[in-house]
């Protein structure tokens, strides 16, 4: 009898010795957590899931474990080419594994597989549905678990200088934002709030949570959105930045591009992500069953950004600790972790959670002297501070007032942050005096001066300023013209119809001239344009 109650009573006090190590603090260096990695590690190298996303998949975990010419990298590698040749319809390319081989072959050799990774890059856009979201193809929702790998797709190939759309990247963050539950979660198969007020979801998860606040913070770092520095009531009345601005690249791997939101108030994302912190306050816990896996790598991913962006890293926080302990009781003898996903995927999945893959990656990606999302460090490094080994730069929003009296005393290092983040500049109305020197301005200054008026004078979103938008489209500077484009396009609340387009030729910067003047003259008839 006495043995029976031992034998009854042994998982319990493993389970307790586990979480008792885990609460002493791990990291990925622990030699306990490299134990589990190794073991996992060896299973990965004799068992095989011959699905595209699988081989991706584990090839990638090889990478992350330092064994970058492991036999599974060559074999994904293969796959990856084979499929790109065979370009399957999107009935045989399904999203997981069209953002997998994205992430993939950019962990393993941007240059080398350039033409790939823009290959897969390209379709994910083609895939997205008009709505925003990503789902299966035959559907029309969006899927919260799918769009989470084109999101990181996304990001992955945008620090590499891959260039991604930056309307679909909006549609995305739009999505994301008007998918979301009142209570702070997202569902499986979302629908889709047609105001700006939230909706109830289905099936709302730890899993679903994590993918979708991991994709909502992607979208923070691409935008340039930094959650720690600001608050929801600040920035309700913050004007919708109306420019989108490139770092335009001249190969296909480059530097990363910079995006600010054109039509999507960024308190929508504010909000999102507090809202889902306050889901994940009352609903947080490891084990969520047979998809728990998969859960953690993207529960890592999450935490991660959410680190990064609101520097408040922590080398062995609890919720890594609590995963520790749940693997640790729960690997196979054979080194393996099975649920949902599968043996091979599942072991992926908890061993990318192990090393932490997120953050490594984030870590590489912020160099010396650089921020997320490739922003270089202020002009004015009076704005800069160092908080929890993170670089904040203090946000100081500028009135058209100062603007114009920075101009006058040719304070270059303001004028170039300005220039390059539009959502400092803070418009509410613009008198004459002031619109009048605006508009010699975009006649005659420099080139960021004119790019600085011609932002002012959009933001007023007054009707009366078009004309001199349309003067801006005939700017030597490619990026006036387009700061033009996309203050008419504010103005018009045509934000994605009427060009130029972003590499445009003369022909088409004409056309789009053009076409505005018919819709000015449609609204205005009587008003007198220059030919």
């Amino acid at each position: 009898m006495l043995n029976v109650t031992v034998w009854l009573c042994a998982p319990a006090l493993l389970g307790a010795a586990y979480a008792s190590e885990a609460r002493s603090g791990v990291t990925p260096e622990s030699p306990q957590v490299r134990k589990l990695v190794n073991s996992a590690l060896g299973f990965l190298e004799t068992h095989t899931d011959n699905r595209f996303g699988a081989k991706c998949l584990v090839g990638l975990t090889f990478i992350k474990a330092g064994k970058p010419d492991h036999p599974r990298v060559h074999e994904a590698i293969e796959e990856c080419l084979n499929q790109e040749k065979a370009n399957p319809p999107d009935a045989q390319l399904d999203v997981y594994s069209n953002g997998l081989a994205v992430i993939f072959l950019c962990e393993c050799s941007p240059q080398k597989y350039a033409r790939e990774i823009d290959y897969f890059v390209g379709r994910m856009k083609a895939r997205q549905k008009k709505h925003g979201g990503w789902g299966y193809h035959d559907m029309p929702r969006g899927d919260t678990s799918q769009t989470q790998y084109a999101s990181l797709a996304y990001w992955e190939a945008n620090r590499h200088g891959f260039r991604i759309d930056g309307s679909s990247l909006e549609n995305l963050a739009n999505w994301l934002t008007h998918t979301q539950s009142p209570e702070g979660c997202w569902g499986y198969q979302a629908q889709v709030s047609p105001t700006d007020e939230p909706v109830e979801q289905d099936d709302a998860t730890c899993s679903l949570l994590a993918a979708g606040l991991g994709s909502t913070y992607i979208c923070a770092d691409l935008f340039g959105l930094h959650p720690s520095g600001y608050s929801i009531e600040d920035n309700s009345k913050t004007p919708v930045p109306s420019a989108l601005r490139r770092v335009e690249v001249s190969s296909a791997v480059g530097e990363p591009q910079r995006f600010h939101l054109t039509k999507l108030n960024p308190s929508l994302i504010y909000r999102a992500i507090s809202r889902a912190h306050s889901w994940m306050e009352q609903n947080y816990k490891i084990d969520i069953g047979p998809k728990c896996y998969y859960y953690l790598y993207a529960l890592e991913r999450y935490k991660s950004f959410q680190e990064a962006l609101e520097g408040s890293e922590d080398r062995s926080p609890q919720w890594y600790n609590d995963g520790y302990a749940f693997l640790a009781k729960d690997q196979a003898s054979d080194g393996s972790w099975a649920g949902y996903c599968g043996p091979v995927c599942d072991t992926a999945f908890s061993t990318l959670f192990l090393l932490r893959s997120m953050q490594n990656t984030i870590h590489a990606k912020l160099g010396e002297g650089m921020l997320l999302s490739g922003r270089g460090l202020p002009t004015n490094l009076s704005r800069a501070k160092l908080h929890n080994g993170q670089l904040i730069v203090e946000q100081v929003h500028t009135k058209v007032s100062e603007l114009l009296s920075m101009i006058d005393d040719g304070n270059e290092g303001v004028l170039d942050d300005l220039a390059r983040d539009p959502s400092q500049l803070m418009v509410d109305k613009v008198d004459d005096k002031s619109a009048r020197r605006l508009q010699q301005l975009v006649h005659g200054g420099e080139a960021k001066v004119r790019l600085l008026a011609v932002r002012a004078l959009g933001r007023s979103g007054s009707l009366d300023y078009v004309p001199t938008l349309l003067y801006a489209l005939t700017d030597p500077d490619k990026r006036v013209v387009l700061e033009a484009r996309n203050e008419l396009r504010f103005i018009s609340r045509n934000f994605d119809g009427i060009g130029p387009p972003d590499d445009f030729t003369e022909q088409q910067r004409y056309e789009a001239i053009d076409a505005w003047k018919k819709w000015y003259k449609s609204i205005r008839p009587t008003a007198v344009l220059e030919k």
